[in-house]
């Protein structure tokens, strides 16, 4: 076992109980309920919060879905700033950097989310003064994957994606998905970067000419209908989204896969500033992140818990590495040049990919 940084996402240590109420954030019968309104992933992320929420009474959640990546909703956010409708919008580093950019979160005070003590610190998000801006929740990972009792044949590299007996069987993220970090693992296979990104607009032309591209998806729903329906075979996509087809079928993750670049993420809240409920909002993200509840968020979301004091389930061991392991498959990208070039990359996707599929 080795540290968690964020270079390094590991084997988390603890103990697992059945979810369970957390009588601390239970409210006495005569308080009032608070009324949130709180944006997540759809799927089995979105049902687990649902448990969550359910398992305690201080707080009514409203639910809304993101509609494609955690950045698609930013656009939403900004043009209506300083209104905002949202008490939190879950999210990843990549979302969590523009936000913390823009102004838009409270900070958080650990007094406040006392949950956080056992959260490694080194992965919290803070701005430039050192300020707290995100809480996070779990660990996940983009990567490339198959479903192993459909695809024709085993996918090692990514030349394979090219192979004519993958007609039609490969669905691929929209471009608001995952930061479009699947064209920087084409680039890196290719000898490029996110800095340097010719490398994967080069092979992301080849493989829309190649008919092997079956499905665009645009939500994770459109991905896991993808899978289980067996329309198509082969992906790049999000943790719970393979978590949520693995539950029935036969599920490859190239996590550890030479060649074929992981990326891992932390996923989480963000607590939106000039909204009237912030104590509750805090209250519900401290509950969230309990031992008993990361537990829970683990087991139907298919995220590996933060919190120290659960462990990583067998079925998420593919999110754990070693430090070797970590070196040789896992990419950790410069997220300042990620985001600064979505808009760039979204064109270019319009021009020169969006014709060819």
């Amino acid at each position: 076992m080795v540290d968690l940084t964020r270079r390094s996402i590991l084997t988390l240590a603890g103990a697992v109980g059945a979810p369970a109420l957390l009588g601390r954030f239970a409210s006495p019968a005569w308080a009032a309920v608070a009324e949130l309104t709180a944006i997540e992933w759809g799927g089995d992320v979105v049902d687990a919060m649902k448990q969550i929420a359910a398992a305690q009474s201080s707080a009514k959640i409203n639910w809304v879905l993101h509609q494609g990546g955690a950045g698609a909703i930013l656009p939403k956010i900004k043009a209506s700033w300083p209104h905002v409708d949202y008490d939190y919008v879950a999210g990843w580093e990549g979302s969590f950097n523009s936000m913390i950019k823009e102004d838009w979160l409270e900070t958080i005070n650990p007094a406040d989310v006392p949950n956080l003590a056992d959260i490694p610190q080194s992965i919290i998000m803070k701005d430039a003064k050192g300020a707290i801006k995100a809480v996070p929740r779990a660990v996940g990972g983009m990567y490339f994957g198959y479903r192993t009792d459909t695809v024709p044949f085993q996918i090692t590299k990514v030349d394979d994606l090219f192979d004519k007996r993958l007609k039609g069987a490969i669905c691929w993220p929209g471009p608001t998905q995952s930061m479009m970090l699947q064209i920087v693992a084409l680039a890196i296979h290719g000898g490029g970067d996110e800095k340097n990104m010719e490398p994967g607009w080069k092979l992301m032309k080849d493989l829309a000419k190649s008919g092997n591209i079956g499905r665009i998806a645009v939500t994770d729903v459109d991905f896991t209908n993808s899978f289980t329906s067996a329309e198509t075979s082969v992906g790049f996509f999000a943790e719970p989204s393979w978590a949520a087809v693995a539950k029935n079928f036969p599920v490859t993750r190239l996590t550890k896969q030479a060649g074929m670049a992981t990326f891992l993420y932390q996923s989480g809240f963000a607590v939106m500033k000039n909204r009237p409920n912030l104590k509750a909002t805090l209250d519900f993200v401290n509950f969230c992140i309990s031992p008993q509840m990361s537990a829970l968020y683990a087991k139907v979301a298919g995220e590996a818990p933060l919190n120290a004091k659960a462990v990583t389930p067998d079925n998420l061991k593919h999110l754990s590495y070693t430090s070797q392991e970590l070196a040789s498959f896992v990419h950790v990208p410069d997220f300042n040049v990620v985001l600064s070039q979505q808009d760039a990359w979204a064109k270019r996707w319009e021009s020169d990919i969006a014709p060819l599929l």
